[in-house]
């Protein structure tokens, strides 16, 4: 299984929680460290990704040639 797709798993399971803690109205949430080491560890894997997309240019910055025909008149 790919670490994207766990990634995506342990920030579901915490969004859930979250949800359900949010909805019965309860001031606090507990997890575990093991649940908060996963999410932590995917928080940082998707603002690593987020920061290499951002580096990368976008093909509207790289030089584009553009030719006009005038036609006739």
């Amino acid at each position: 299984m790919s670490t994207k797709i766990n990634d995506t798993i342990h920030l579901k399971n915490f969004i859930d929680a979250v949800n359900k803690a949010d909805n019965s109205r309860q001031k606090t949430i507990t997890i575990d460290i093991e649940h908060g080491k996963r999410v932590r560890n995917a928080l940082t894997n998707l603002l690593l990704i987020m920061t290499e997309l951002q580096n990368q240019p976008s093909p509207a910055q790289s030089k584009q040639d553009v030719n006009m025909d005038g036609g006739n008149f």
